[in-house]
């Protein structure tokens, strides 16, 4: 007799579909972090395997680190812009107006420290144009970023014209070593802290997971998006550093393509493109190595560039459903 209503409650009991196992994979806490890390580990294994070895020549490891550590820089600075719901993909044309504008700059005062600190000024300038067109003009961040894509990369071809703007050789490879490690060092140490630690990543976080709520509690959306895109402005003018001391000169085309590569790395690291409470500043770094290791192992197995983009583009669809999934409900406490 007792064993009956066991047996009709088992019957009872609701079936998981597919989807619903898939949502409670995904929505682990744990999710975010070693999907990204095993990606990446996967993807380095299989191209060693199908390149016979060559992928860990030592100046492949280079190349990768190099190109890793712009993209990962621009990442982290945009992972502040992304945590707010906002997407801004023009930092690769920002990235490269403020390359052009460093570069003029050094040759007309034949000074390192003056391009340095132009570029990484412009950079936070021109983002700080992008915010203001966004708050203030009421602007969609996505519309502004368009048409700053098409404005920038214009201003770039008629600044440098049909010969790339030189930079000093040993200058360079003098300033390519440990300033660079030093520079990033700090500033993702600094982008860390704050986002996870201090009340900015609070604030940057509960306005992406629910926007009328965090403006109900007080907090500031005007000053908190201005924050953001200062520190991301941060980012892309260190990458721009980073980028001329990388190659010495700055051509017309500088930073093309790199505001989707940027998009493509955040959403591997494992961050909602959408805000909230799967937000966070060290996803760019991981999906900047995995996207810099999938060019490369593409490219080294005699893949196409158009093909590349079109896996490039089924990942990055993937990946949003995946991970990237809108908030439907208020703010929980993991924001706090």
């Amino acid at each position: 007799m007792t064993a009956k209503p066991d047996t009709m409650n088992e019957e009872r009991a609701p079936q998981l579909t597919l989807a619903d196992k898939i949502n409670i994979i995904k929505n682990h806490r744990f999710f975010p972090i070693i999907f990204p890390l095993s990606m990446l580990v996967i993807l380095f294994l299989l191209f060693v395997a199908l390149t016979g070895g060559k992928f860990l020549r030592p100046s492949v490891i280079t190349g990768i680190f190099n190109q890793s550590l712009i993209i990962g820089t621009l990442a982290t600075g945009v992972a502040f812009i992304y945590s707010t719901g906002n997407i801004d993909f023009s930092v690769g044309s920002v990235m490269g107006l403020a390359c052009v504008i460093g570069a003029m700059v050094y040759q007309a005062t034949q000074s390192m420290t003056a391009m340095i600190i132009v570029t990484a000024l412009c950079g936070i300038g021109i983002m700080m144009i992008n915010c203001t067109l966004g708050v203030i003009f009421k602007v969609q961040p996505a519309m502004v970023a368009i048409v700053a894509m098409s404005v920038y990369s214009a201003l770039c071809t008629v600044l440098v014209g049909a010969a790339p703007l030189k930079v000093d050789f040993k200058s360079c490879q003098a300033l390519e070593g440990s300033f660079r490690y030093i520079a990033f060092i700090l500033y993702f140490l600094t982008c860390l802290i704050l986002y996870h630690r201090t009340a900015i990543g609070r604030k940057l976080r509960f306005i992406g997971g629910n926007e009328q709520c965090a403006v109900q509690t007080g907090i500031n959306k005007v000053k908190t998006t201005y924050i953001s895109f200062l520190f991301a402005g941060i980012g892309v003018g260190l990458a721009g550093v980073f980028q001329t001391l990388r190659t010495a000169s700055v051509a017309s085309n500088v930073g093309a393509g790199m505001g989707m590569d940027v998009m493509l790395a955040t959403v591997l690291g494992g961050m909602s493109i959408f805000g909230g409470t799967k937000s966070n500043c060290y996803a760019g770094l991981i999906g900047a190595i995995t996207v810099t290791i999938l060019d490369k192992g593409l490219l080294m197995m005699g893949v196409s560039s158009t093909m590349i983009q079109g896996v490039r583009g089924i990942i990055f669809l993937l990946l949003v459903f995946l991970n990237s999934e809108r908030p439907k409900t208020l703010p929980s406490r993991q924001q706090f």
